[in-house]
């Protein structure tokens, strides 16, 4: 199974589909802790509980989506990874919306097969950060924007820098 190639459609398609459970998970943390604010009272347990449960899902999907070699193991290291990220993150940012960003960004970065030959994963780190500090802005300057576009943008941004790195990779061969 590691030797199978595959194609950009069936990478594509899991970006998606981890997306909606990452929107999902990230729209269910930030009800949880926007209702205390809207209530006055702060029984934020279910919806954060749904939140946090739905998280490894959307890595397993990506990791099973994209054939991973070991997609049980890869989703294991996300999960964690995500929270070592995370966590010191949204301490820095004050917010949680950058450290979820964050979060699924660096879970995407393994979750997601690596080629080494196509692939870079600096480029993943990089577009994991450009990312996290495009939201931590837009969340200071246009607070909306930066809400939808927060869970929609880290996992597809591993994407794009796969793409970065396939056609760099075109051109210097060529």
């Amino acid at each position: 199974m590691a030797d199978e190639s595959i194609t950009a459609r069936r990478t594509w398609l899991a970006l998606t589909l981890a997306t909606v459970i990452a929107a999902g998970s990230s729209i269910a943390v930030l009800l949880a802790f926007l209702s205390g604010k809207i209530d006055g009272q702060i029984q934020p347990g279910g919806l954060l509980a749904l939140g946090l449960a739905a998280v490894p899902f959307a890595f397993l999907v990506l990791a099973f989506g994209s054939k991973h070699p070991s997609p049980a193991a890869a989703t294991v290291v996300a999960m964690l990874l995500s929270i070592v990220v995370a966590v010191p993150v949204l301490a820095v940012a004050r917010d949680v919306v950058t450290g979820m960003v964050a979060g699924y960004g660096a879970g995407a970065v393994i979750a997601l097969r690596f080629d080494p030959e196509r692939h870079s994963r600096l480029g993943r780190w990089i577009s994991v950060g450009v990312v996290t500090a495009y939201v931590f802005v837009l969340l200071r300057t246009v607070t909306e924007a930066g809400l939808v576009a927060g869970p929609l943008l880290p996992l597809f941004a591993v994407g794009v820098a796969d793409l970065f790195s396939e056609r760099k990779r075109r051109i210097v061969s060529s």
